[in-house]
């Protein structure tokens, strides 16, 4: 197996494992909220709230871009091989 794409295997894994471990997070946040005594939401806490799904959401975005890039990387590492390999 070609170095470049043992990277670039790497490379996916990691970028899922990081986009498994926030969804990890975000599910025991979510669970530790569920699961305790229901309290009103105050301005305050609802605010921060917003922020964390917004910062949660811009990471996800950019896991997204990473893994297509690093997919579109892949694919044209592989249309290099199967073009050189018929020569």
């Amino acid at each position: 197996m070609d170095p470049i794409e043992v990277g670039i295997a790497v490379a996916i894994i990691t970028v899922t494992g990081g986009g498994v471990a926030i969804v990890l997070q975000f599910t025991r946040a979510l669970v530790v909220k569920w699961t305790r005594p229901r309290e009103a939401v105050g301005p305050g806490e609802a605010e921060e709230l917003r922020h964390a799904i917004s910062r949660l959401a811009g990471d996800v975005s950019d896991l997204n871009e990473r893994l297509d890039f690093t997919e579109r990387v892949l694919a044209t590492e592989r249309e290099r091989g199967q073009l050189g390999g018929g020569n």
